[in-house]
């Protein structure tokens, strides 16, 4: 991928890559690993996959994706530094994400079984499972964090301008990440179609579902704080 811009207070002709292919290439493998391993993300999309289909799980990948152009920009503004720093902030932001997931995971442990043929509960809307995925990952500060303590690994500050270091990767890392989830979608959807034959199994699935949503919500709630500003 070729981002060239000029080098900045240097008086030659001469072009600055901003990130090279090297570093690029490494940290979309990173972001690939990092998206195949168990956690919030790939369980609410399997979840929602395996109960609800491929159509819901896609698009709560989307919610994610759109999650992520809100937190780069964060990120590159110094947002995610006081996320990070500041216990308040971020036990208000995990407890309004963990509140949210436990209610959306309620609602599939007590609510009405989804069937394809009519009966019950419809499915999951596309705006439904995309809003579910934006705000799980927009009230997730674990994420924020996250991405505070990743993305300047393959940041060179020698080569200037490193909120916009900060902006390229984060959408990189976002596309890559968005790349993978849609896999899993789709692979858990298509497994989820086979098992949905079976009453017994779509009972099973939505439930197992909404209970693995709840504790994820629970794990939010119970999240240990960052140290406050100063801790060392």
């Amino acid at each position: 991928m070729g981002l060239w811009l000029a080098k900045p207070n240097v008086m030659c002709s001469h072009n600055y890559m901003l990130i090279d292919p090297i570093t690029l290439s490494a940290f979309s493998l990173a972001v690939i690993v990092l998206a195949l391993t168990p956690g919030p993300d790939l369980f609410l999309i399997v979840g929602r996959g395996f109960a609800q289909g491929r159509a819901a799980a896609i698009f709560i990948a989307f919610g994610f994706f759109l999650a992520g152009a809100v937190q780069v920009p964060l990120l590159a503004l110094g947002l995610a530094t006081l996320i990070s720093k500041n216990p308040f902030l971020f036990d208000l932001i995990r407890y309004a994400g963990g509140v949210y997931l436990i209610w959306r995971g309620a609602k599939m442990l007590f609510g009405p079984i989804y069937d394809p043929a009519g009966e019950g509960s419809a499915a999951v809307s596309r705006r439904e499972a995309m809003r579910e995925g934006f705000v799980a990952s927009l009230l997730n500060p674990k994420g924020h964090t996250f991405m505070l303590a990743f993305l300047p690994q393959f940041v060179d500050p020698t080569a200037g301008l490193v909120a916009v270091q900060f902006v390229i990767l984060g959408l990189v890392m976002r596309v890559v990440a968005l790349v993978v989830e849609i896999t899993l979608a789709t692979f858990s959807g298509t497994i989820g179609a086979v098992l949905r034959r079976s009453r017994r199994a779509r009972v099973t699935l939505e439930r197992a579902a909404g209970l693995l949503i709840v504790a994820i919500g629970v794990r939010l709630l119970f999240m240990e704080p960052p140290e406050p500003t100063g801790a060392q």
